[in-house]
């Protein structure tokens, strides 16, 4: 069975040696009688690393005592692969860290610009397009629990589009850890209560309304919404 040497080895070959080896590789090889033994070793080929294999002496090339096996493995390739490896190993410890508070203050806001912006695909595209979920703040049981892009963005033609002209969300100041409970590796919720100013032609009304997030970090590192749960409070909307 063949040895393998990991190690680097440099072999020092004499011009007999070199020349069984180039006619095992079908390959000519001229050397003059009075050149320097060639040096053969990994620095041969930039970027290269080769690996040497001792053989049995059944299959040794004749006159060298060696079978000359060598395995190149790019090290571009290697690079790169290890780069990558990195990468998502960066990812994988970054979705399993602990939500931040600034994170889903920013999270919050995306979603606060989204809304006062009127922009239904920038709204709908903070959450998570699979599984994510919504409970609108004015949907009843008919329309039940919105599951999915589709869902969430129909909602929203109607909130921001049909209903009213403007739609203006006011959160809290500032967000405490207090207003948060980390649910596992990345994954986050956010309580607390906020209001709508919400205008159509001439006339203005607030809308009172409780809300939780759940938000989840996805692979960019970015927050997206699981589950966002939004409902009146007793004070309901109120003209303004």
């Amino acid at each position: 069975m063949p040895l393998a040497l990991r190690t680097p080895v440099r072999l020092s070959l004499t011009a007999r040696a070199r020349r069984g080896i180039a006619h095992s590789c079908g390959a000519p090889h001229h050397t003059p009688a009075s050149s320097p033994p060639h040096t053969f070793g990994p620095a041969l080929t930039p970027g290269v690393s080769v690996t040497r294999v001792l053989a049995p002496p059944s299959n040794r090339t004749a006159g060298t005592g060696f079978s000359l096996q060598e395995s190149n493995l790019r090290a571009p390739t290697v690079a790169v692969s290890g780069i990558r490896s990195a990468i998502k190993g960066l990812f994988t410890r970054s979705s399993k860290m602990a939500v931040s508070v600034k994170e889903v203050e920013e999270a919050r806001d995306s979603w606060i610009a989204a809304v006062k912006a009127g922009s239904v695909d920038d709204t709908v595209a903070l959450y998570d397009p699979d599984i994510g979920k919504l409970l609108g703040t004015v949907d009843t049981p008919v329309e039940n629990v919105r599951t999915g892009k589709d869902k969430i963005r129909e909602y929203f033609v109607g909130f921001l589009q049909t209903n009213y002209d403007t739609v203006v969300p006011n959160f809290p100041a500032t967000i405490a850890e207090g207003d948060i409970q980390q649910l596992g590796p990345g994954t986050v919720a956010y309580s607390g209560y906020y209001t709508f100013d919400l205008f159509k032609d001439s006339a203005g009304k607030v809308a009172n309304a409780k809300f939780t997030y759940i938000y989840r970090r996805g692979s960019d590192g970015k927050l997206k919404i699981l589950l966002h749960n939004s409902g009146f409070t007793p004070a309901g909307a109120v003209a303004k």
